[in-house]
């Protein structure tokens, strides 16, 4: 996990520096490089988002006691009416 936050920290940082060219001192380039920065922080968490799906499904296979997504779920118990 260290690894990947210091990915994240890199990529936030080298964004950050364009955006404040950008936005605070006009840069075009800038502008062109943080669209190109966050692009790359879209892919990194496309990636973590599949490996922490990959061992969720790994450690459902092992024997997790929790149900299936969708599965059936007990019925919910009803309020009691309101009195007027």
């Amino acid at each position: 996990m260290a690894k990947r936050y210091e990915e994240l920290e890199k990529l936030v940082s080298e964004v950050l520096v364009d955006l404040r060219k950008f936005y605070d001192d006009g840069n075009k380039a800038a502008g062109t490089r943080a669209r190109k920065g966050l692009l790359e922080l879209r892919k990194w968490a496309h990636e973590v988002r599949k490996e922490i799906a990959a061992q969720r499904a790994t450690a459902s296979k092992a024997g997790s006691a929790k149900p299936a997504k969708g599965a059936a779920k007990p019925a919910a118990k009803k309020a009691p009416p309101k009195k007027k």
